[in-house]
């Protein structure tokens, strides 16, 4: 429905097309749990400080406080980010224009007094991508205000809830300039271009079922172009902005649209989703950008932060990586997750005990979807399991996987999260792998969240303390005891035993290395403090330095005589490269305070790299069911 309006400046505009299309209100008393409409204005035409106008109305309100809360966590994220820390200004009026008394409590709360007379609340909204060097959000859980260009709008970080309220339906009303499109997987009611509109603005409308569909549809303006296309029965809508231009949509489509269908086959009926948004935003890694990689879920779109200096090679691969862990978000935990996940309290949340199954099996099956439809080879396969398994092993494992995920907005549990995507993953691989040898191959991971998604559902959540005994009703006692041990309990997993059931073992491979540095990891450091350069690495030293006799700690104070230190560390690799094989070299080194000197012949450099191989004496049972795991 569209209706002509004179041009009403301000946030009044969208007011009045509101009581355009819904007419007048009747008068009623209502309470906390009243179903009346929040009514939402948000202005991103008139820009101040590189600050968004939200106005709220609600009125007819039967009590005498009533407070506004802006969340300190939303789902999909697992640190607290206040984002009432972002809200300026606040305030609150009657229907006369006079200010109401507003008390605020701590970063998120505002209490509003006489709310018998309340009309109207309006605040002051700044962005988080500019500020990133101040504050720790997550760029993609974050928002972007960039005039006439870029907006990205994670709405949870403008639109809050009143107490009681949070089931009320919302009506967002949001005033752009005509250049910019909105890129999400809402329904838009309408867009309106109203005549005689010197500015050049539009409106457009929104309407939500309750907060929680506010939090879960992020919305992207940009003036950059925008794809959409079709796989199988979704239909995929992608929207890039890339300040330099560096990038755009039609480039990463193709990418896009073959990972989605690879994924699709993966899937099978498992997934019922009709719309999917992705919407991109490259950054342009300044100080004042988004500092933050990667991406959030959502139940139909996901935001994806990436640096925009990347060649379109590596973008399609970051965004194939990326995407597809966010899309499989879809099965778990947007469609099988608990009641803390289900009721979801932003304020005071109560986090499940199964981030494994929520982080771990999305993370697991975007990688194994890659070799099971071909877009990665079994060798690439295998070292992003082996890179898991080294970086798995690097966290603290003195509490079980659900202390920590139950407890992980919390010390020192907190400082562990990045194990939920490997030991998480690993977690399922080890599952995936039990019911292969327990099934003669023919029942996988994908087949018990398939079945479990039928258990349970988007509308009917799981006790956390319950699922161990669903998951096996739906599997095999070996799982339930597997999850006991290594999950609810602190043994630590032997991945080796679960892998040698499909015929894969750990191997050792000499991998070529630079003489001071082995993929991105320096074997060197430099100390501000002393301005010395000392031997230091997270990763054994190489073959040439091994035979050198250099170890952790020592301090290295010239190579055949020239001396090195913090201000030319970086000499060491360029001179470094002119080194020829065979060459005597002679090091001159400081290990506790006593001067030595090192003498040897340059060689090539190796690195001893622990790597999985399929067994070539595997039996035909492990081969068989190696097949049935990676759908080869």
């Amino acid at each position: 429905m569209q209706k002509k309006i004179k041009e009403i400046t301000g946030l009044a505009f969208v007011f009045v097309m509101f009581n355009l299309i819904i007419g007048c209100k009747t008068t009623q008393q209502i309470t906390t749990t009243n179903t009346s409409p929040i009514i939402v204005a948000m202005d991103l035409v008139n820009i101040v400080e590189d600050k968004v106008k939200i106005e709220i109305k609600v009125n007819n309100i039967d009590l005498d406080t009533l407070s506004y809360y802006m969340p300190k966590i939303v789902p999909g994220t697992y640190q607290n980010n206040s984002y009432g820390k972002y809200i300026e200004d606040f305030e609150a009026f009657d229907n006369q224009g006079n200010l109401l008394k507003v008390t605020k409590y701590g970063d998120n709360r505002w209490k509003i007094s006489n709310t018998k007379q309340l009309s109207k609340i309006t605040y002051w909204v700044n962005d988080t991508f500019d500020s990133e060097s101040t504050n720790d959000v997550f760029s993609p859980t974050g928002s972007n205000i960039l005039k006439d260009k870029n907006f990205v709008l994670n709405l949870y970080a403008f639109i809050g809830y009143f107490n009681g309220m949070k089931e009320n339906k919302y009506k967002l009303f949001i005033k752009h300039p005509s250049i910019l499109k909105a890129s999400t997987s809402l329904e838009e009611i309408f867009s309106e271009h109203p005549s005689n509109n010197v500015s050049n603005t539009d409106i457009d409308y929104f309407l939500f079922k309750r907060y929680a569909d506010v939090v879960d549809n992020p919305i992207m303006y940009t003036n950059q172009d925008a794809v959409s296309f079709s796989v199988n029965d979704i239909k995929i809508q992608l929207s890039v902005y890339s300040k330099n231009a560096t990038h755009n949509a039609s480039d990463l489509a193709p990418q896009i649209k073959h990972m989605i269908r690879a994924q699709k086959n993966f899937l099978g009926a498992i997934n019922s989703t009709k719309k999917y948004s992705i919407l991109v935003y490259l950054s342009s890694s300044r100080s004042d950008d988004a500092q933050g990689y990667g991406a959030l879920e959502h139940n139909t779109s996901t935001v994806v932060v990436l640096p925009e200096s990347l060649p379109q090679e590596k973008l399609n691969e970051a965004l194939t990586n990326v995407v597809s862990h966010e899309f499989f978000h879809i099965v778990t935990p947007l469609t099988l997750h608990s009641k803390e996940i289900h009721n979801f309290d932003y304020n005071a949340p109560k986090m499940s005990e199964h981030l494994w199954l929520y982080e771990g099996t999305t993370e697991y099956f975007s990688i194994l979807f890659q070799i099971s439809q071909g877009l990665i080879t079994k060798e690439q396969f295998f070292e992003r399991i082996i890179d898991k398994i080294e970086a798995a092993s690097s966290f603290d494992e003195s509490f079980s996987f659900t202390t920590m995920s139950k407890n992980i907005l919390m010390d020192p549990y907190r400082k562990n999260y990045r194990n939920v995507y490997e030991k998480g993953a690993l977690i399922s691989m080890c599952l995936d792998i039990i019911m292969r040898d327990k099934s003669e191959g023919a029942y996988g991971l994908l087949d018990l969240i398939k079945n479990l998604s039928s258990e349970y559902g988007i509308n009917t959540p799981f006790e956390d303390h319950k699922l161990i005994k669903s998951i096996e009703r739906a599997s095999y006692p070996e799982i339930s005891a597997f999850l006991q041990k290594h999950v609810a309990g602190t043994t630590p997993i032997d991945y080796e035993f679960y892998l040698n059931k499909i015929g894969v073992h750990y191997a050792v491979e000499n991998i070529p290395s630079s003489y001071f540095i082995f993929e991105q990891q320096p074997f060197v450091t430099g100390s501000e403090p002393t301005k010395e350069v000392s031997f230091t690495s997270d990763i054994p030293f190489n073959s040439f330095l091994k035979g050198l006799g250099i170890l952790e700690g020592d301090v290295l104070l010239s190579i055949n005589n020239k001396e090195y230190h913090l201000k030319n560390i970086y000499d060491l690799f360029g001179d470094s490269n002119k080194w020829k094989i065979g060459d005597e070299i002679t090091f001159k080194i400081k290990r506790n305070d006593k001067v030595m000197i090192l003498k040897s012949n340059v060689i090539k450099p190796t690195v001893e790299k622990i790597i999985l191989k399929q067994d070539v004496k595997a039996s035909e049972r492990q081969k068989k069911l190696f097949k049935k795991w990676v759908n080869e």
